[in-house]
């Protein structure tokens, strides 16, 4: 699973790494550690703007929820969504479709257990800033109006680096390589079979953990 992410860098680094403009920066605070059952304010990069990069909320509610206290329940629920069933769901399938998105994050963390113990690594790719794959919906309000636009992370089968690290769940976020990121965000892929080969555990090799 993926609950924890640190989005480090600042806005001058994203717009660098992902070639974007970044309309809402000032609203973004770069931190070593965010929480995602805290719903924090990430920078996402979309299919539809792949050339923007925008703040949305880790936790995402479909648009056709119509309850407010199941759409809170429901932000929980889809932190992450599981890659090899997202196309079967119906909280995931439209969203994995027609709104992939790409999440920036420089590190992220997992916890080993060790009998009684927890260890936690702080776990990153050999490149500065990797981009998670990920999902959005945008969700409004039905008593307020308000709006809520809110990202998942898709995770996958742990690698041997995190089969042994998050020993208990043995899973890991889905990490784009770079060259592949432009192709994930394409509007020509819509099927489940056509995205299936983005969906996997990323090179052991170009990882490094530590703990922290």
């Amino acid at each position: 699973m993926c609950f924890y992410l640190a989005v480090s860098s600042d806005a001058k680094t994203l717009k660098h790494r992902f070639r974007a403009e970044f309309p809402e920066e000032d609203l973004f605070v770069p931190q070593e550690v965010f929480n995602a059952f805290s719903h924090p304010l990430l920078p996402v990069v979309t299919q539809d703007e792949p050339q923007t990069i925008r703040l949305f909320r880790w936790g995402m509610i479909p648009s056709w929820v119509n309850d407010v206290d199941f759409a809170k329940r429901m932000r929980r629920s889809t932190l992450n969504a599981r890659s090899e069933t997202a196309d079967e769901r119906p909280s995931f399938r439209n969203s994995l479709r027609f709104r992939r998105c790409i999440v920036p994050a420089d590190a992220f963390y997992e916890w080993q257990h060790a009998g009684r113990n927890k260890i936690q690594y702080r776990i990153r790719c050999d490149h500065d800033i990797m981009g998670l794959a990920g999902i959005w919906d945008r969700w409004v309000n039905p008593v307020t109006r308000e709006q809520w636009t809110g990202f998942s992370i898709l995770t996958t089968a742990a690698n041997p680096l995190l089969e042994v690290i998050h020993n208990s769940r043995k899973r890991m976020p889905v990490i784009l390589p770079p060259e592949k990121e432009t192709a994930w965000l394409s509007r020509e892929r819509k099927s489940g079979s056509g995205l299936q080969p983005f969906l996997k555990a990323y090179d052991e090799k170009r990882m490094h953990a530590e703990r922290s």
